[in-house]
């Protein structure tokens, strides 16, 4: 899923969830839906997606599996903010930072505090915006989670973009894009796009 191959991504945890109905494994197909759910969302299966975030919350608040139910409601945040229901998006979010520190699980914080970030600057609060991924990045640092490094970067760049402090959004864009290259993942693409709009900008205001 991360490389954007989402057909085999999907057909992958389809199998998963059939294994693990079969054999009773109620973890493993929390998991799997709530896979498939991320998954759906990156192909833009919104109402897909959702469904089966929600499914993954229910069994995962069912057997009491806490790590899984915060990432199922950061996940459902997501979804939420495609359909630019930022509030719910935002509401979810935070249940979900607050169920990573509870349980102590600094990668799902990094998440939770970037994918907050993300809607605070959907919502046109960039100060809220930058506190989340300025936090979500020293975080990311310290646990060497280089995906999340990524997004904090990207999420910073937009912010500052926001703002016209274009030397910020440049170096932000250049850390994300650096990051996401190694990791081989298509975000680096958007990135990349990003940096080629505010170079032509750029290059457009100083012939002004």
């Amino acid at each position: 899923m991360r490389q954007g191959y989402y057909p085999q991504a999907a057909d992958k945890h389809l199998q998963a969830l059939a294994l693990c109905r079969e054999i009773g494994d109620r973890a493993g197909e929390a998991i799997a839906l709530d896979n498939l759910g991320s998954v759906y969302r990156r192909q833009g299966y919104d109402p897909q997606a959702s469904d089966h975030h929600q499914q993954a919350l229910t069994l995962f608040r069912e057997i009491g599996q806490r790590s899984g139910e915060a990432h199922a409601l950061d996940n459902l945040g997501l979804v939420y903010r495609r359909q630019r229901y930022n509030p719910q998006a935002s509401d979810h979010h935070q249940q979900a930072l607050t169920l990573f520190r509870e349980i102590g699980y600094r990668g799902g914080e990094a998440k939770a505090l970037n994918s907050d970030g993300e809607t605070h600057h959907a919502n046109g609060q960039h100060r809220e915006a930058r506190i989340q991924h300025t936090t979500a990045l020293t975080l990311a640092t310290q646990i060497g989670d280089r995906y999340e490094q990524a997004r904090a970067h990207d999420g910073l760049a937009r912010t500052h973009h926001a703002s016209g402090e274009l030397d910020q959004t440049r170096h932000h864009w250049y850390q994300a894009l650096a990051f996401y290259t190694d990791l081989g993942v298509p975000e680096a693409d958007d990135v990349h796009a990003h940096l080629a709009a505010l170079d032509q900008a750029t290059g457009e205001d100083k012939e002004d």
